[in-house]
């Protein structure tokens, strides 16, 4: 059953990954809108922040971000304290692109679940939030 479990998880992650990307890919990676998301809902961060959430190199970050600043959804703003320090912040346009992006992304996983009944939503939430807990208390090979 485990095998099972995991084949399913993997393709089934894979699936929405491919189907996620696919929806963002005109416009933007992944990452950049995890970085534009981070930026939403939690202001201001330096480039080593984002490297530590997102699980990549410093220097990574700095490319996504260059592309990002291109756009016009983001900005580097140097520290008046302490002018070593850069921090990105989301621009107006970034703002309504991760608003737009957002809606997209709930529209695709509303489409995907709809066959699922409330309550299925809920086990699987429960089920996820479960294994959640337990990826937290302990270390995963």
């Amino acid at each position: 059953m485990m095998y099972q479990m995991e084949s399913l998880l993997r393709k089934v992650f894979k699936q929405i990954r491919i189907e996620i990307n696919e929806l963002l890919k005109r416009e933007m990676s992944r990452n950049e809108f995890m970085i534009l998301r981070i930026l939403n809902e939690e202001g201001p961060k330096k480039v080593t922040e984002f490297a530590n959430v997102l699980g990549v190199s410093a220097s990574h970050i700095t490319a996504v971000t260059d592309a990002l600043v291109e756009k016009g959804w983001i900005s580097r703003i140097r520290s008046k304290e302490d002018r070593r320090i850069i921090k990105i912040h989301i621009t107006d346009s970034g703002n309504e692109v991760i608003k737009y992006f957002d809606k997209k992304k709930t529209e695709y996983f509303t489409s995907r679940f709809e066959a699922f009944s409330d309550e299925e939503l809920q086990t699987i939430i429960n089920l996820f939030s479960k294994l959640d807990k337990q990826q937290n208390s302990k270390s995963i090979l």
